[in-house]
């Protein structure tokens, strides 16, 4: 009888997400017929962000870590790395190897990274969602030219900022981790496990059907990524007319679609730096629902949850607004 009601429970849910994501898009294509120029402009836009900044930047990165990952790679870079993270992050060898590259590449990558190792058997499930979680953040080059220098113009505070980011980062990852009830005790028998794991792994022959394969995932993955960003991009600028009379919140609103265009707009605006930082660095943590889409694509068949991800990006940017009003508070920025 109870696992009837939870089965029946189950369906109601679904049911219900779907009905949303259908009432969801019927809205999106009756704003696009309503406002073909804002629509326009917005692909445009999306499309020559993807095209000029995100594939030239991420593509080289995706397909490099492919390689890596699918020649046993990572073990090298582990063990160099290993000593300091596991004792920061309390996380396996292999575990080092999603944060660098989510720490150079951003989102979706260190995403993709964790489900990538999960599905080549060298990740605990558990471990790669902590670990999804912690490096769910835009590059330190976008946090630190973009966020800090060209929006805000405050380049003698930017590697203040991009401390109150990854700080809110590691926070949220903690909530989690204690939340999820992992115990340094298990850690350190997962992390020798994961350690016999790749040791014991056949190394993956030199051929070039596997090099092309290492391609081609590159560029579905840069593919999907940049779906997502034109899409995200045209309702936004739909949006931006649309929200004028909504003040301040309409950043907020905007940037939780998309965090450049919402970073743009605070600090185009003409309200006073503490204002712009706290909002900024809030938009900045929880990353928009654009790189939510993102990471959602490239996590498929991986065992790792994109809700319990949202849960966490959520509490992120919440610890980020906090920690965001005590910096402008202590040193008083006007």
């Amino acid at each position: 009888m109870g696992k009837e009601l939870k089965k029946k429970g189950k369906y109601n849910s679904t049911k219900n997400n779907r009905l949303l994501v259908r009432c969801g898009l019927f809205l999106f294509l009756i704003l696009v017929i309503s406002q073909p120029m804002p629509a326009l402009n917005g692909a445009k836009i999306g499309l020559l962000l993807w095209f000029n900044t995100v594939l030239p930047t991420l593509l080289p990165f995706i397909i490099l870590s492919n390689f890596i990952i699918r020649f046993q790679v990572t073990d090298y870079i582990c063990k160099i790395f290993s000593p300091v993270f596991r004792r920061i992050f309390h996380i396996s060898s292999i575990g080092c190897y999603p944060i660098i590259i989510g720490i150079l590449s951003g989102y979706p990558m260190g995403a993709k990274t964790c489900a990538d190792l999960i599905k080549e058997g060298l990740l605990d499930k558990e471990e790669g969602q902590y670990i999804m979680i912690l490096v769910g953040n835009a590059s330190y080059i976008f946090l630190t030219s973009f966020l800090s220098v060209s929006s805000l113009a405050i380049p003698d505070r930017k590697y203040q900022l991009l401390g109150l980011i990854y700080l809110s980062s590691i926070i949220s990852a903690t909530i989690y981790r204690i939340m999820s009830h992992r115990r340094s005790k298990k850690n350190d028998t997962t992390s020798s496990e994961m350690v016999l794991i790749t040791e014991c792994m056949e190394e993956t022959p030199l051929s070039m059907t596997t090099v092309d394969h290492c391609i081609l995932d590159g560029f579905t993955t840069i593919t999907k990524v940049g779906g997502y960003i034109i899409m995200f991009s045209v309702l936004t600028q739909i949006l931006t007319g649309i929200l004028t009379s909504f003040g301040p919140s309409r950043f907020l609103l905007l940037g939780s679609l998309e965090i450049t265009t919402g970073i743009y707009l605070v600090s185009s605006s003409a309200m006073e730096l503490a204002k712009k930082i706290v909002l900024t660095i809030t938009i900045t943590s929880f990353g928009g629902f654009s790189s939510l889409a993102q990471v959602g694509s490239v996590i498929e068949h991986s065992g790792l949850s994109l809700k319990t991800y949202l849960h966490y990006k959520l509490i992120n940017s919440v610890v980020a607004f906090l920690l965001s009003i005590v910096y402008v508070i202590l040193f008083s920025i006007n």
